[in-house]
């Protein structure tokens, strides 16, 4: 059974191939077309075959659709693995933001720009936080020069001030909190730019 149909894939193949040296000969024309499809496959010792379907074992690794003649009508690309897949999930990604970064901006110069707009923002911020921050320790201290003279006059703190004080710490904390995360925001910032304007160089470099 497997000598008779290796005989109909050379046959065939062997007509595909007369039909494309008479189609490429000088003033020759491609034979009507009747709908008729072949497939050209490889298979697993890696042998291209000709035939008239593609068994189900073989689609993932790709093939061609053709006419009688030769024409090919259909390229099928093989099933990627996964790790191919990633790399062409990755490929696409960094295409898709380089392109993005090219419409955004003009030039690194542009870039710098929006840099220093963007931490302009923070950084405006964080000066509001540093001067919240310096107000409330000045208010710490007061409250606890007026804890300290009253020990020193042998009176005794009471609750609502200790609880101000502890109130005032609280808040100095929080608003440090803040304060950090903008810091760091800002770092992030200036990581993500430099990123942009490295990128933009290449690319720009790589561009005709």
């Amino acid at each position: 059974m497997d000598d008779t149909k290796e005989i109909v894939v050379n046959t065939a193949t062997v007509l595909v191939l007369a039909g494309v040296l008479m189609a490429s000969g000088a003033g020759a024309a491609e034979p009507a077309w009747d709908g008729k499809k072949l497939y050209r496959y490889t298979n697993e010792h890696g042998v291209q075959v000709l035939d008239d379907l593609v068994p189900p074992r073989y689609v993932a690794g790709g093939y061609e659709v053709l006419t009688p003649s030769g024409r090919v009508l259909q390229v099928v690309e093989p099933e990627l693995s996964g790790k191919q897949l990633e790399e062409k999930r990755r490929r696409e990604a960094r295409e898709a933001a380089d392109l993005k970064l090219l419409k955004r901006y003009n030039s690194v110069a542009d870039i710098e720009s929006a840099r220093k707009r963007k931490l302009a923002i923070v950084e405006q911020d964080m000066a509001i936080l540093r001067s919240n921050i310096a107000s409330l320790q000045r208010q710490i201290e007061s409250e606890e020069s007026v804890a300290a003279r009253t020990q020193r006059n042998g009176g005794t703190v009471s609750a609502d001030l200790l609880e101000r004080i502890a109130d005032l710490r609280t808040e100095v904390s929080v608003v440090q909190e803040r304060l950090t995360l903008r810091e760091e925001e800002a770092l992030s910032i200036n990581d993500e730019f430099d990123q942009a304007a490295s990128r933009y160089q290449e690319i720009a470099g790589n561009q005709p």
